[in-house]
């Protein structure tokens, strides 16, 4: 029952993750703001993640197994994560460097805050089903999750700055303090499966 409800809670998960990155990017269209960019692409790779994530529980009744061709996927969402973070950087770079006003968005703020409010309760029961299947696996994929808030701050905060108090170089800084947390996203999902937390 605990394992079926993680299963519903990951599809929701990569659900409103996939939300997030559509509205990302079409805010990012109208707006040009790197730090929408950044945030939109690596939603859209965790999307792809927790739907790994899914079918592995859906497939094999548990997600402390490392098959083969799942370590492959796992090995591509690390690598996407790394590649995101890069560009982010860039693009953070290319702003400060051109000093570009992105366009202020009452929307960005908007969905910045509702990522900040859903993000933490979805990893938070993530993490209390994790803990009731006794998973491992389970309980390192809800501390993940959980993590990720940490993006909607940096984005809700650089939003704010550029929107509130009119300064164009809070939407690339935004930008650039979410670089280094997406390329370690990428590294530590290559390190753990690399690990022996996996029963091979």
């Amino acid at each position: 029952m605990w394992l079926r409800q993680f299963l519903c809670l990951a599809l929701l998960t990569a659900l409103v993750h996939m939300l997030l990155a559509a509205s990302g990017f079409l805010l990012w269209v109208r707006t040009s703001s790197a730090v929408l960019l950044a945030f939109g692409m690596d939603a859209l790779v965790g999307a792809v993640r927790e739907l790994i994530l899914a079918r592995r529980i859906a497939r094999y009744g548990t997600a402390d197994i490392d098959p083969r061709e799942d370590r492959l996927f796992f090995v591509i969402v690390a690598c996407a994560y790394v590649l995101v973070g890069l560009i982010a950087l860039a693009v953070s770079v290319e702003q400060f460097w051109q000093r570009r006003a992105p366009g202020a968005t009452l929307l960005g703020v908007l969905l910045a805050a509702t990522a900040m409010l859903v993000i933490p309760i979805i990893g938070s029961y993530m993490k209390a089903l994790a803990m009731e299947v006794r998973s491992p696996a389970l309980k390192a994929a809800a501390i993940f999750t959980f993590g990720n808030s940490y993006l909607s701050m940096v984005l809700l905060i650089g939003l704010l700055i550029n929107a509130g108090m009119e300064r164009w170089w809070g939407d690339p800084l935004a930008a650039l303090v979410m670089s280094p947390f997406i390329v370690y996203k990428g590294i530590q999902i290559l390190v753990k499966h690399r690990s022996e937390e996996f029963v091979q």
